[in-house]
């Protein structure tokens, strides 16, 4: 049964912290690491995952940290009727006590102008039976966690972290790319490249992490910008 159950008290000394550390990440990556470990979870979050929804309605793991939703498949789509997806669908987290296994999990979606970009998931747990934080402080991690997502165009490496230049990515990611750019979807990007349309979007996550952006307008303009793209913008 999934929940908006009776919240604790809100600890702001315990906020600031938090936004203190979140604000200082890097990428989305050092995002979901600095909250699992940050005052506001009170030890009560093993892991937190951060998914993208696509424009072919499923949703892409781009950047976690720590324990998974057992439930989840890598690629959920938005009308399944698990926790991460219903809190897109219904634009307002779901919190649900009783997961696969007994693991509980919040699943916050992370809304622009009230347009749905993906969800956060906190994997709580197996402990807690309530939801372990202020309802009030959800949002304020829904729109961390939707900054995080549009905003950090950082990728991460073997090295450690540097600047997105796509450099990383293959030349079929390139030709993905190109085809993104001139407005095709996922399936007629496989039939021009004889894969599949899962094969392609899973390139298609790849893409966006090498480029450090969320979505194909966002990669269009980044890989005309690196030289990766070399046909101009088709007209508005």
């Amino acid at each position: 049964m999934m929940t908006t159950a009776q919240s604790p008290g809100i600890d702001f000394a315990a906020i600031e912290s938090v936004l203190d550390t979140l604000l200082k990440s890097d990428n989305a990556s050092e995002f979901c690491r600095a909250l699992v470990h940050s005052e506001l979870s009170n030890a009560n979050v093993q892991g937190c995952h951060m998914y993208l929804l696509d424009n072919s309605s499923q949703l892409l793991p781009v950047a976690g940290y720590g324990m998974v939703y057992s439930s989840e498949a890598p690629e959920i789509s938005a009308w399944d009727e698990t926790p991460i997806a219903i809190s897109v669908r219904t634009k307002t987290f779901v919190f649900d006590g009783h997961g696969p296994a007994n693991q509980p999990v919040i699943a916050i979606p992370l809304l622009r102008d009230s347009v749905p970009l993906g969800s956060l998931c906190l994997v709580l747990v197996d402990t807690v039976k309530d939801l372990p934080m202020h309802e009030k402080l959800i949002p304020i991690l829904g729109k961390l966690g939707t900054y995080c997502l549009t905003n950090m165009a950082i990728a991460t490496t073997k090295g450690g972290l540097r600047e997105a230049s796509g450099e990383d990515l293959t030349s079929r990611q390139i030709r993905i790319l190109d085809f993104m750019a001139e407005g095709l979807v996922n399936a007629e990007i496989a039939n021009k490249l004889l894969v599949s349309e899962s094969t392609v979007r899973q390139e298609t996550v790849r893409i966006y992490r090498a480029l450090g952006v969320p979505n194909r307008t966002e990669a269009a303009k980044k890989g005309r910008a690196l030289g990766l793209i070399k046909r101009p913008p088709p007209p508005a």
